[in-house]
Order: C-alpha cells, then sequence, then structure tokens
C-alpha cells in the first residue's frame, strides 16, 4: 500500500468538484476576443410586443445581470447596435438539415452576436419555442460570429413573458451563442427550461463560463500566516514533510516486514 499516494488521492478528491455544465457542441468552441458585442437586426421584430430599442435594452440588462458578474471568466458581452440585415434574416431557416443543425451559410455573421426575430416555420414550429441560437461562423474551434433567432411567428409565448423574463431569455441563448449548452441544474440560466423570478447565475452556469474563458491568474504558491505567530510558515514545510515521512515510513515497514 503506497501511504502517500494515498493521501495525495484523498487531497485531489476534497479539492475538486464535479460540473454539471455542457457544451453547444462536440468541440471547445469559443470567441477568439474578449469582448463580444451583441447586435439586433434592425425591422425584423413584428409580433414580440417590443422594438429594436428596448430590445436593446434588454440585452444590455441581460449582460450586466448575468454573464459580466462571472469574477473567473474574462470574456465580457457588450449590448451593440441596430444593423441592416438582408429580409432573409427574418424568413428564412437557421439549419438547413430538420435532423441536425447545419448552419444555413447564407445567415452567417460576419463577427461578434447578432439578435433578429424570425417567423420560420420550420425553426419555430411551436410557439413555445422561444429562441434558437447557433454559433454559424467558426474557424477551426474560434467562433467568428454566432445567431440568435427569437420566435416572431403569431401566437409566440415570448411576447406575453414579462420584462424580466425577456432579460433571462435572452441571457439564455447569449450562453449557447458564446460556447455553452444545457445544464441539469435547476438553478442555473442554462438549464434547459425557464423558470421564474430567476435573477442571477448559478454555480454552473459561473463554472461553465469559467471553463470556456477563464480569466488568466498569476502562478503562485497558496498559503495563509498566522499575524500572531511569525513562525507559522512553517506549516507548509510540515505539511511537505509529512509526505516525506510517510515514505520512509512505508520503505522501512515493507523491509522489516517478515516474509510470510
Amino acid at each position: 500500500m503506497d501511504i502517500s499516494k494515498i493521501l495525495l488521492s484523498f487531497l485531489i478528491i476534497f479539492s475538486t468538484s464535479a460540473h454539471a455544465f455542457t457544451l453547444n457542441n462536440t468541440s471547445t468552441l469559443v470567441f477568439g476576443k474578449d469582448e463580444v458585442k451583441v447586435n439586433v437586426a434592425a425591422g425584423n421584430c413584428a409580433n414580440i410586443g417590443i422594438d429594436e430599442h428596448e430590445l436593446i435594452s434588454i440585452i444590455s440588462d441581460a449582460v450586466n445581470q448575468y454573464w459580466n458578474r462571472s469574477p473567473t471568466s474574462r470574456l465580457k458581452l457588450r449590448a451593440g447596435s441596430i444593423v441592416s440585415k438582408i429580409a432573409l434574416y427574418k424568413t428564412g431557416p437557421i439549419c438547413t438539415a430538420s435532423t441536425s443543425c447545419d448552419p444555413n451559410p447564407a445567415l452567417a455573421v460576419d463577427s461578434d452576436i447578432l439578435i433578429t426575430c424570425n417567423q420560420n416555420a420550420v425553426t419555430f414550429p411551436s410557439p413555445s419555442i422561444l429562441a434558437v441560437t447557433v454559433p454559424n461562423n467558426i474557424s477551426g474551434k474560434t467562433i467568428i460570429g454566432s445567431l440568435i433567432m427569437i420566435n416572431d411567428r403569431a401566437g409566440n409565448q415570448f411576447v406575453s413573458s414579462s420584462r424580466d423574463e425577456k432579460v433571462s431569455i435572452i441571457a439564455h441563448e447569449l450562453g449557447h451563442a458564446f460556447g455553452l449548452g444545457h445544464s441539469p441544474v435547476k438553478d442555473s440560466l442554462m438549464y434547459y427550461a425557464t423558470v421564474n423570478m430567476r435573477k442571477s447565475l448559478g454555480a454552473d452556469d459561473i463554472d461553465g463560463i469559467t471553463y470556456l474563458y477563464p480569466k488568466q491568474q498569476p502562478v503562485s504558491c497558496g498559503t495563509i500566516s498566522d499575524q500572531n505567530n511569525p513562525n507559522s510558515w512553517l506549516g507548509l514545510l510540515i505539511g511537505f514533510g509529512l509526505i516525506t515521512f510517510l515514505r520512509k515510513f512505508q520503505f522501512r515497514y515493507l523491509k522489516l516486514r517478515p516474509r510470510v
């Protein structure tokens, strides 16, 4: 029995935590920059009860209330501008295949994130589908542009959502746009269904965005000293000494143990 390995394994087990977040693809796709704008297609929304200016305001609240509050991620999302886009963004399908989403190349977003309203029946076969998102301009493992479509068909359920709910819906779709999939954890923003009164990111959301966009930290040793005991730093050396002692003890024990 290797006592030092057992002790080391014990420390590793109790100093790490499991995560439940998923990625929105089989590869780890991320934006290649730390600041990403969220723009809105002009003139595309007829049935969601808000105009483009209010949608920009909702985007601002979504990024500042949710994703930009992650303390361990370098990614910052910014509300962008209202931009002109071809009519196909309002009427075309987001994918070219119904069984799996092969992004429609005609709708490739040239940079950052674009939000558009859409009335396509293939993309939105049900009023309960609030929005659909796909990174649709990719180079290798780098996201160049992502597209978010809001259900703008008559009878959609987005229009009846409260403003706070619209904010959380947009924030959820932004998570897909920069690389996250769904989370099975119900208190997460990236949970697969809407949850009433959601106001902030869950721990799993923070784990996810940090995994994709970790904030750079300097490499250093971690310790703590007792201000009332100037020699307390010796505890760090004692910790390393314990491992050495256990290894020597194990060697002597094995060497002196009688054979059976």
